[in-house]
């Protein structure tokens, strides 16, 4: 389900705020990220977590030695994508009352403050503009 449905499901058990969102959020993510990491794990070389495994070491030591060090770079580049999208998602659902920039953004709009808008606006491009920063850098790092 999108973050909308279980922000508006969220606000009306736990009422307005920000907890709302962060639920909202953390619900809709964490199934995402489980399953796209599983696939990315599953896709990669599993030569290196066979060896260990038949080795004589634990599956821990395999998925930290033999299959993160392969997937690292892909796990990390899509994580950061998704927190970027968990960013705008949050401006979003601020406008349903979950919280947020949105939140804010829809008071500063409804009362015509448009230095407050210009100034949430610059805010969430510059965090948007900071997660593609963060990935080209964790990737270049892992490569």
């Amino acid at each position: 389900m999108p973050e909308l449905v279980w922000a508006l499901v969220f606000v009306r058990a736990l009422g307005l705020g920000a907890a709302a969102g962060v639920l909202a959020l953390a619900v809709t993510y964490s199934g995402m990220l489980a399953k796209v990491y599983a696939e990315i794990l599953e896709s990669s070389d599993q030569r290196a977590a066979d060896a260990l495994l038949s080795g004589g070491s634990g599956r821990l030591m395999a998925l930290s030695y033999g299959l993160l060090p392969n997937a690292a770079q892909e796990l990390v580049s899509y994580t950061v994508y998704r927190w970027e999208c968990a960013i705008r998602a949050s401006v979003v659902m601020g406008f349903v009352g979950a919280g947020g920039l949105g939140q804010l953004m829809d008071q500063a709009m409804k009362l015509l403050n448009g230095g407050e808008a210009a100034t949430i606006l610059l805010v969430f491009l510059l965090l948007v503009l900071l997660a593609d920063a963060l990935s080209a850098r964790l990737r270049k790092m892992l490569d």
